[in-house]
């Protein structure tokens, strides 16, 4: 394999509370009564323009879509000056084992500015050749157009990039674009579409996804 692509909330790092969370305060300030526990449910891994459109017309919100999105990227402002979101186990030794050994790129359906702030924070920004966003393709998660963007910069068939997952979302992007997919969750999904491999953490992974990289094993 020639290439890496990590997927950024859930995968990278810890968000996916941190952002049901969010959602759950600003649907409140419209009275509308949403869990965090509910929202991940029925929103985890779905992109935010997606989320925002769904729950507009579930909820009959008056904000329009640009308005729900500037105002959560607010909301997520003030939360992370607060502190920043915590890095998932094990994803800290592993970018920095394979940095410089092949290109590392993140592919999110999440907006650049919080991503790239984010990748800041933890020392990770300048470990990746590459930061693929929504905000790139026309067509976001779980549409290929993101992740055939991403292999088309790198230069290389999808067939020889790794896609490092942990939602549905992002299983049907990368799979749908023809990259080798290694899911990472603890949920036994019922999701009707296999991964290449599928692991519960990103320790579990690494050896494997280590492996892969090896040249006698390509």
């Amino acid at each position: 394999m020639q290439a890496i692509c990590f997927d950024f909330d859930g995968t990278l790092v810890d968000s996916e509370v941190f952002h049901a969370q969010n959602w759950s305060d600003y649907l409140a300030g419209h009275e509308v009564d949403m869990s965090s526990e509910v929202f991940l449910r029925d929103y985890a891994g779905v992109t935010w323009i997606k989320v925002a459109q769904d729950l507009k017309s579930r909820f009959f919100l008056k904000p329009d879509i640009e308005e729900i999105l500037e105002q959560m990227v607010a909301i997520t402002h003030d939360a992370l000056m607060k502190g920043t979101i915590p890095a998932k186990a094990g994803v800290d030794e592993m970018l920095r084992e394979f940095h410089g050994n092949l290109p590392l790129a993140v592919v999110t359906g999440a907006p650049r500015d919080y991503v790239e702030g984010i990748l800041q924070r933890h020392g990770w920004l300048e470990l990746f050749d590459h930061v693929f966003c929504g905000e790139d393709v026309e067509n976001n998660k779980p549409e290929p157009d993101i992740y055939e963007l991403a292999c088309k910069t790198l230069g290389y068939c999808s067939s020889r990039v790794i896609a490092i997952e942990d939602s549905l979302t992002g299983l049907q992007s990368a799979s749908s674009a023809g990259l080798k997919v290694v899911l990472v969750n603890d949920i036994q999904n019922d999701w009707r579409i296999t991964p290449d491999y599928h692991f519960s953490t990103i320790q579990d992974a690494r050896p494997v996804v280590a492996g892969l990289l090896n040249p006698e094993q390509n």
